[in-house]
Protein backbone atom coordinates (compact mmCIF):
# COMPACT_ATOMS: atom_id res chain seq x y z
CA UNK A 1 0.00 0.00 0.00
CA UNK A 2 1.44 3.51 -0.98
CA UNK A 3 -0.29 6.48 -1.04
CA UNK A 4 1.77 9.65 -2.68
CA UNK A 5 0.92 13.47 -2.22
CA UNK A 6 2.25 16.50 -3.89
CA UNK A 7 2.84 18.39 -0.60
CA UNK A 8 4.42 21.50 -2.36
CA UNK A 9 5.76 22.04 -6.00
CA UNK A 10 9.24 20.85 -4.67
CA UNK A 11 8.13 17.98 -1.54
CA UNK A 12 6.38 14.86 -2.43
CA UNK A 13 5.05 12.52 0.65
CA UNK A 14 4.75 9.19 0.33
CA UNK A 15 2.89 7.33 3.05
CA UNK A 16 3.71 2.97 2.84
CA UNK A 17 5.59 1.72 1.05
CA UNK A 18 9.38 3.10 0.30
CA UNK A 19 9.37 5.55 -2.17
CA UNK A 20 11.26 4.40 -5.43
CA UNK A 21 13.54 7.28 -6.77
CA UNK A 22 16.32 6.66 -9.27
CA UNK A 23 16.80 10.96 -8.83
CA UNK A 24 20.21 11.87 -7.42
CA UNK A 25 19.06 15.13 -6.62
CA UNK A 26 16.48 14.34 -4.22
CA UNK A 27 17.15 14.71 -0.42
CA UNK A 28 15.05 11.92 1.24
CA UNK A 29 13.15 12.46 4.82
CA UNK A 30 11.83 9.43 6.25
CA UNK A 31 10.59 7.49 9.44
CA UNK A 32 10.18 3.98 9.66
CA UNK A 33 6.67 3.17 11.04
CA UNK A 34 7.30 -0.52 10.80
CA UNK A 35 9.73 -3.23 10.39
CA UNK A 36 13.52 -2.22 9.55
CA UNK A 37 15.41 -0.23 6.48
CA UNK A 38 18.55 -0.42 4.85
CA UNK A 39 19.87 2.72 4.04
CA UNK A 40 22.59 2.14 0.97
CA UNK A 41 25.17 5.11 -0.07
CA UNK A 42 28.18 5.18 -1.64
CA UNK A 43 30.37 4.43 1.80
CA UNK A 44 27.74 2.31 3.52
CA UNK A 45 24.45 0.91 5.12
CA UNK A 46 22.21 2.07 8.07
CA UNK A 47 19.27 0.67 9.37
CA UNK A 48 16.41 2.59 10.75
CA UNK A 49 13.99 0.69 12.35
CA UNK A 50 10.77 1.17 14.04
CA UNK A 51 10.47 4.94 15.33
CA UNK A 52 13.94 6.09 13.42
CA UNK A 53 14.16 8.63 11.59
CA UNK A 54 16.61 8.77 8.66
CA UNK A 55 18.09 11.53 6.04
CA UNK A 56 19.76 10.88 2.76
CA UNK A 57 21.24 13.08 0.19
CA UNK A 58 21.47 11.09 -2.78
CA UNK A 59 23.03 13.45 -4.41
CA UNK A 60 25.66 12.15 -6.32
CA UNK A 61 25.58 8.83 -4.65
CA UNK A 62 25.35 6.19 -7.71
CA UNK A 63 24.38 3.09 -5.21
CA UNK A 64 21.92 5.02 -2.67
CA UNK A 65 18.74 3.42 -1.91
CA UNK A 66 16.15 2.40 0.70
CA UNK A 67 14.94 -0.99 1.10
CA UNK A 68 13.12 -2.37 3.46
CA UNK A 69 11.85 -6.22 5.46
CA UNK A 70 8.79 -7.57 4.20
CA UNK A 71 6.70 -6.18 7.01
CA UNK A 72 8.38 -2.71 5.98
CA UNK A 73 5.87 0.90 6.39
CA UNK A 74 7.69 4.26 5.86
CA UNK A 75 6.97 7.98 5.74
CA UNK A 76 9.07 9.76 3.40
CA UNK A 77 9.50 13.25 2.44
CA UNK A 78 11.21 13.33 -1.31
CA UNK A 79 12.65 17.18 -1.53
CA UNK A 80 13.51 18.11 -5.12
CA UNK A 81 16.82 20.32 -4.94
CA UNK A 82 16.12 21.51 -8.44
CA UNK A 83 12.99 23.67 -7.30
CA UNK A 84 13.17 26.81 -5.27
CA UNK A 85 10.22 27.34 -3.34
CA UNK A 86 10.67 30.90 -2.24
CA UNK A 87 7.79 31.41 -0.16
CA UNK A 88 8.57 28.15 1.62
CA UNK A 89 12.01 28.59 1.55
CA UNK A 90 11.13 32.32 3.70
CA UNK A 91 9.75 29.80 6.61
CA UNK A 92 12.22 27.10 6.98
CA UNK A 93 14.95 27.91 4.67
CA UNK A 94 16.45 26.26 1.76
CA UNK A 95 16.94 21.95 1.42
CA UNK A 96 20.62 22.83 2.19
CA UNK A 97 20.43 24.53 5.44
CA UNK A 98 17.42 22.65 6.39
CA UNK A 99 19.61 19.55 7.52
CA UNK A 100 23.93 19.49 8.05
CA UNK A 101 24.29 16.30 5.45
CA UNK A 102 26.78 16.53 2.67
CA UNK A 103 26.28 14.10 -0.86
CA UNK A 104 26.69 10.49 -0.13
CA UNK A 105 25.88 10.59 3.36
CA UNK A 106 22.98 9.51 5.06
CA UNK A 107 21.60 10.57 9.00
CA UNK A 108 19.66 7.96 11.22
CA UNK A 109 17.98 9.86 14.75
CA UNK A 110 15.67 8.73 17.16
CA UNK A 111 14.18 12.13 18.24
CA UNK A 112 10.66 11.26 20.03
CA UNK A 113 9.45 15.27 18.67
CA UNK A 114 10.32 14.55 14.82
CA UNK A 115 8.81 10.56 15.11
CA UNK A 116 5.49 11.84 17.00
CA UNK A 117 5.55 14.14 13.90
CA UNK A 118 6.22 11.72 11.22
CA UNK A 119 3.04 9.42 13.35
CA UNK A 120 0.56 12.32 13.13
CA UNK A 121 1.04 12.54 9.17
CA UNK A 122 1.16 8.89 8.89
CA UNK A 123 -2.08 8.93 10.22
CA UNK A 124 -3.59 12.07 8.33
CA UNK A 125 -2.54 10.02 5.46
CA UNK A 126 -5.19 7.55 6.32
CA UNK A 127 -7.81 10.60 6.32
CA UNK A 128 -6.51 11.91 2.95
CA UNK A 129 -6.83 15.70 3.79
CA UNK A 130 -4.56 17.45 1.61
CA UNK A 131 -4.83 20.75 3.13
CA UNK A 132 -4.37 19.20 6.74
CA UNK A 133 -1.22 17.12 5.34
CA UNK A 134 0.65 20.13 3.74
CA UNK A 135 -0.11 21.76 7.30
CA UNK A 136 1.28 19.05 9.13
CA UNK A 137 4.33 18.87 6.47
CA UNK A 138 4.83 22.18 7.12
CA UNK A 139 5.26 21.85 11.16
CA UNK A 140 7.53 18.86 10.73
CA UNK A 141 9.81 20.85 8.41
CA UNK A 142 10.15 23.78 10.86
CA UNK A 143 10.92 20.87 13.41
CA UNK A 144 13.42 19.23 11.49
CA UNK A 145 15.27 22.89 11.28
CA UNK A 146 15.04 23.74 14.78
CA UNK A 147 16.48 20.31 16.13
CA UNK A 148 19.74 20.56 13.35
CA UNK A 149 20.04 17.53 12.77
CA UNK A 150 23.53 16.66 11.76
CA UNK A 151 26.18 13.71 10.83
CA UNK A 152 29.26 12.95 12.24
CA UNK A 153 31.82 14.06 9.83
CA UNK A 154 34.75 13.50 12.06
CA UNK A 155 34.32 9.39 12.70
CA UNK A 156 35.27 7.85 9.42
CA UNK A 157 36.61 5.15 11.60
CA UNK A 158 33.70 4.13 12.45
CA UNK A 159 32.30 4.00 9.39
CA UNK A 160 35.19 2.15 7.85
CA UNK A 161 34.49 -0.23 10.77
CA UNK A 162 31.22 -0.65 9.31
CA UNK A 163 32.12 -1.17 5.68
CA UNK A 164 34.91 -3.74 6.96
CA UNK A 165 32.16 -5.87 8.45
CA UNK A 166 29.84 -5.67 4.99
CA UNK A 167 33.20 -6.56 3.31
CA UNK A 168 33.50 -9.75 5.57
CA UNK A 169 29.77 -10.81 6.02
CA UNK A 170 30.65 -14.23 6.47
CA UNK A 171 32.61 -13.54 9.25
CA UNK A 172 32.48 -13.14 12.49
CA UNK A 173 34.08 -10.01 15.03
CA UNK A 174 33.83 -9.00 18.41
CA UNK A 175 34.16 -5.18 19.48
CA UNK A 176 37.95 -5.76 21.19
CA UNK A 177 38.78 -7.06 17.78
CA UNK A 178 37.20 -4.31 16.09
CA UNK A 179 38.27 -1.53 18.54
CA UNK A 180 42.32 -3.27 18.05
CA UNK A 181 41.98 -3.05 14.32
CA UNK A 182 40.35 0.64 13.89
CA UNK A 183 41.84 1.97 16.98
CA UNK A 184 39.40 3.09 18.95
CA UNK A 185 38.34 1.95 22.58
CA UNK A 186 35.65 -0.33 23.21
CA UNK A 187 33.27 2.15 24.86
CA UNK A 188 33.60 4.61 22.11
CA UNK A 189 32.81 2.20 19.20
CA UNK A 190 30.08 0.87 20.59
CA UNK A 191 28.50 4.80 21.02
CA UNK A 192 29.69 5.97 17.93
CA UNK A 193 28.82 3.34 15.75
CA UNK A 194 25.03 3.43 17.09
CA UNK A 195 24.74 6.82 16.53
CA UNK A 196 26.35 6.96 12.84
CA UNK A 197 24.87 3.39 11.43
CA UNK A 198 21.37 3.60 13.11
CA UNK A 199 21.62 0.13 15.58
CA UNK A 200 24.62 -2.13 17.43
CA UNK A 201 27.75 -3.13 15.77
CA UNK A 202 26.04 -6.95 16.58
CA UNK A 203 22.71 -5.55 15.28
CA UNK A 204 24.21 -4.24 12.17
CA UNK A 205 25.87 -7.55 11.25
CA UNK A 206 23.25 -9.54 11.27
CA UNK A 207 20.91 -6.69 8.98
CA UNK A 208 23.24 -6.88 6.35
CA UNK A 209 23.67 -10.47 6.84
CA UNK A 210 19.71 -10.77 6.37
CA UNK A 211 19.43 -8.45 3.66
CA UNK A 212 21.67 -9.99 1.86
CA UNK A 213 20.51 -13.70 2.14
CA UNK A 214 17.54 -11.60 1.10
CA UNK A 215 18.66 -10.51 -2.07
CA UNK A 216 19.98 -13.88 -2.50
CA UNK A 217 16.55 -15.35 -2.42
CA UNK A 218 14.97 -12.80 -4.39
CA UNK A 219 17.78 -12.74 -7.25
CA UNK A 220 18.71 -16.40 -7.20
CA UNK A 221 17.68 -20.36 -7.09
CA UNK A 222 20.08 -20.70 -4.20
CA UNK A 223 18.62 -22.96 -1.24
CA UNK A 224 18.24 -21.63 1.65
CA UNK A 225 20.61 -24.00 3.68
CA UNK A 226 23.65 -22.50 0.80
CA UNK A 227 22.47 -19.14 1.29
CA UNK A 228 22.48 -19.48 5.00
CA UNK A 229 26.00 -20.74 4.49
CA UNK A 230 27.08 -17.08 2.07
CA UNK A 231 26.00 -14.94 5.27
CA UNK A 232 27.61 -17.04 7.80
CA UNK A 233 25.63 -19.43 9.13
CA UNK A 234 25.89 -23.47 9.20
CA UNK A 235 22.57 -23.58 11.44
CA UNK A 236 20.26 -23.69 9.10
CA UNK A 237 17.58 -23.38 11.78
CA UNK A 238 19.49 -20.10 13.56
CA UNK A 239 19.51 -18.83 10.30
CA UNK A 240 15.64 -18.91 9.67
CA UNK A 241 15.18 -17.78 13.03
CA UNK A 242 17.25 -14.70 12.60
CA UNK A 243 15.83 -13.72 8.93
CA UNK A 244 12.73 -13.88 10.51
CA UNK A 245 13.56 -11.08 13.07
CA UNK A 246 14.62 -9.08 10.56
CA UNK A 247 12.49 -9.22 7.47
CA UNK A 248 9.69 -10.01 9.28
CA UNK A 249 9.23 -13.76 7.51
CA UNK A 250 10.92 -17.35 7.47
CA UNK A 251 13.07 -17.24 4.63
CA UNK A 252 11.39 -20.04 2.83
CA UNK A 253 8.12 -18.07 2.48
CA UNK A 254 10.01 -14.81 1.53
CA UNK A 255 11.78 -17.34 -1.68
CA UNK A 256 8.82 -18.78 -2.73
CA UNK A 257 6.99 -15.66 -2.66
CA UNK A 258 9.32 -13.56 -4.43
CA UNK A 259 9.57 -16.75 -7.06
CA UNK A 260 5.94 -16.40 -7.65
CA UNK A 261 6.46 -12.47 -8.21
CA UNK A 262 8.97 -13.48 -10.96
CA UNK A 263 7.33 -15.73 -12.76
CA UNK A 264 4.51 -13.55 -12.59
CA UNK A 265 6.52 -10.75 -13.83
CA UNK A 266 7.94 -12.87 -16.32
CA UNK A 267 4.04 -13.53 -17.92
CA UNK A 268 3.21 -10.07 -18.12
CA UNK A 269 0.74 -10.14 -15.15
CA UNK A 270 1.35 -7.36 -12.66
CA UNK A 271 2.31 -9.29 -9.07
CA UNK A 272 0.42 -8.17 -6.38
CA UNK A 273 2.74 -9.68 -3.00
CA UNK A 274 1.45 -9.34 0.66
CA UNK A 275 3.15 -10.01 3.91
Amino acid sequence: MKNEYQIFPDIRLICGDIPETSRRDVLEIGCCIKGICECCTDIGFSYPARGDCFVLNHGKNEKSSVTGSANCRVISLLVDMRISNEGLSELIGTPDNLLDISENEVCVCHNEKITEAFSVIYRECMNEQAVMLKVRVLELLILLNEQKIKTHRKNEKIRKAGRFICEHISEHYTISQLSEMFGIDGTTLKNLFRQIHGCPVYTYAKNRKMFRAAELLKTTDMKVIDVAEEVGYSNASKFSSAFRDVMGVNPKYFQMEHKSSRRISNSGILPQITY
